[in-house]
């Protein structure tokens, strides 16, 4: 019984990964670092994918397209800062995704 929930488990979780934006590491780690933190800006983001500026970029024009973050840039004395925020479909994506985590390892 067990094995089976797993597996239904495991299979809801491969659909919500089957989302464009989902299948890339880099996005998915934005999302959780977003999750968790709120507001972060590149030179963090930066840090926490060890992409770099452009990788970076793409990504969070990809995740922005969909809609789950949001991307600042408000100018600066010291030129322009970007900040980046999880939005709500952002933060439904991620719940989704560490709810079905922990009933897997729940089960398990």
């Amino acid at each position: 019984m067990g094995d089976e929930r797993v597996a239904q488990l495991l299979e809801k979780l491969g659909n919500n990964l089957k989302e464009p934006v989902m299948k890339s590491t880099a996005r998915l780690i934005i999302l959780l670092s977003l999750a968790i933190n709120g507001r972060m800006n590149l030179k963090e983001l930066m840090a926490v994918t060890s992409c770099g500026k452009g990788s970076l970029s793409n990504h969070l024009d990809k995740l922005q397209e969909s809609g789950l973050v949001s991307v600042k840039t408000v100018l600066k004395r010291k030129g322009p800062s970007i900040s980046v925020t999880i939005t709500d479909k952002g933060k439904e994506a991620y719940s989704t995704y560490a709810e079905l985590m922990k009933l897997i390892f729940k089960e398990k």
